[in-house]
């Protein structure tokens, strides 16, 4: 997660773990499950591959309950030695102890999907986000200094553009729209009125 701000104000962004295994268990068991929001599949696309023992029904049903402790978990600050075991991804986590089935698939995935993100993370760079300058302009518009706001920008490597405000300090957004240029009125607009 890269930081950014002043004493006054800091916005976090970039990847989380949790969601994007997440979305790899999604995509690799090609699950009919609903994403609120909707978020395309992972880019590059992975294949279907179901491991022997794997529930797909099951996990289906479990789904909307764990995808929102996903979520709720990439807004929240975590000391490290806490998201060890609390993690939703990891299999003594709170978020799976009553979903056997996404606690097996966490088991089988577990391997598979540190594969898929070692691979990418060779190749893939993410471009800084122009945070400071949209806080800046927003004072200069506003007069004054921001008042006190804390953001934080999960990004997820998907096939499709998308900016989704989760909360009024959350946003799940793709890297394919952070480094476009539609990102500085997007800033802007989740920014303003916190400011």
């Amino acid at each position: 997660m890269h930081l950014g701000g002043a004493p006054s104000w800091r916005v976090g962004y970039g990847g989380s773990l949790a969601v994007d295994f997440a979305l790899f268990i999604r995509d690799t068991l090609a699950l009919s499950v609903d994403t609120r929001p909707h978020v395309p599949s992972l880019e590059p696309v992975l294949p279907v591959a179901i491991p022997n023992g794997v529930d797909r029904a099951a996990i289906e049903a479990e789904w909307p309950g764990w995808w929102d402790d996903v979520l709720e978990w990439a807004r929240e600050e975590v000391p490290s030695q806490q998201a060890l075991t609390m993690a939703p991804m990891v299999e003594t986590s709170p978020a799976l102890a009553n979903r056997p089935a996404l606690r097996a698939s966490v088991a089988a995935l577990t391997v598979p999907a540190a594969r898929y993100h070692a691979e990418l993370s060779k190749t893939f760079v993410s471009s800084p986000l122009p945070i400071n300058d949209v806080v800046q302009s927003v004072e200069r518009e506003l007069g004054r200094p921001v008042r006190p706001f804390s953001l934080v920008i999960t990004q997820v490597r998907v096939s499709e553009p998308m900016w989704e405000p989760l909360t009024e300090t959350h946003v799940l957004a793709s890297h394919r729209f952070t480094d476009s240029k539609a990102v500085v009125p997007a800033l802007r607009e989740i920014i303003s009125p916190l400011a």
